[in-house]
């Protein structure tokens, strides 16, 4: 009777398999939309071009400020990318059927792990358009601050996505909570890239990515309650 029993019994997928079915399925969204990553990269170009007409024509003025120029559109650009965490959600109304079939620690690590990938293509495309254009360079130190501080950054770009989902004046509120959220990635990024002792940048990134990652884990499953 016990091994009916077993044999009846359901086989949820587990942890790791919903989390890449859910990635699978948000990047196919993401790179086929219209909306949000699809105005990204157009906007991070025209705004290396626009900050090398600015700046003019002086190669040191532009290879100093290039680094920070590269963090400053990315989360400028972190705005929109924000709408992602439930934009297939809101147009198919499901958005409250998933928070309640999925966990919430599942669902803010694929969320997450899809921002983060959208962040870390946003962030090449302007770091290769700075050395073509801007005078720029590439140091596995800068490499490496990308890598960490966009941990930090995806994390609460969740939270934000979330708080846009469950109440429609989060939209106004978005800019004003991811630029300040994203600061400590854009000031210890950019010196990381630069500095001649990069560690104690590398390690702020990774006190933030600490940071972030608990609030977010916190503050996650009270959203989607709502």
């Amino acid at each position: 009777m016990s091994g009916r029993r077993a044999g009846l019994q359901v086989r949820r997928p587990g942890t790791l398999r919903t989390v890449a079915v859910l990635v699978r399925r948000d990047a196919r969204i993401a790179l086929g939309g219209v909306d949000g990553f699809a105005s990204v990269l157009p906007f991070v170009a025209a705004g290396v071009v626009l900050a090398g007409l600015v700046l003019g024509p002086d190669p040191a003025a532009l290879r100093t400020t290039a680094p920070g120029l590269v963090w400053l559109l990315v989360l400028t650009a972190a705005v929109p990318l924000a709408r992602l965490v439930a934009a297939a959600e809101r147009d198919e109304d499901s958005w409250d059927m998933l928070r309640g079939l999925v966990p919430p620690g599942v669902l803010l690590l694929a969320k997450a792990v899809v921002l983060w990938g959208a962040l870390a293509v946003t962030w090449s495309t302007g770091t290769l358009l700075a050395v073509l254009l801007l005078d720029g360079a590439v140091t596995v130190a800068g490499c490496a601050a990308a890598v960490l501080g966009l941990v930090g950054v995806a994390a609460s770009l969740t939270v934000f996505g979330a708080l846009l989902a469950a109440s429609a004046r989060g939209a106004g509120l978005l800019a004003a909570l991811v630029l300040p959220a994203g600061l400590p990635a854009l000031l210890a990024g950019t010196q990381a890239g630069v500095a001649d002792e990069p560690w104690p940048w590398l390690a702020l990134l990774v006190a933030y990515d600490l940071v972030a990652g608990a609030t977010s884990w916190a503050v996650f499953p009270f959203l989607l309650e709502e």
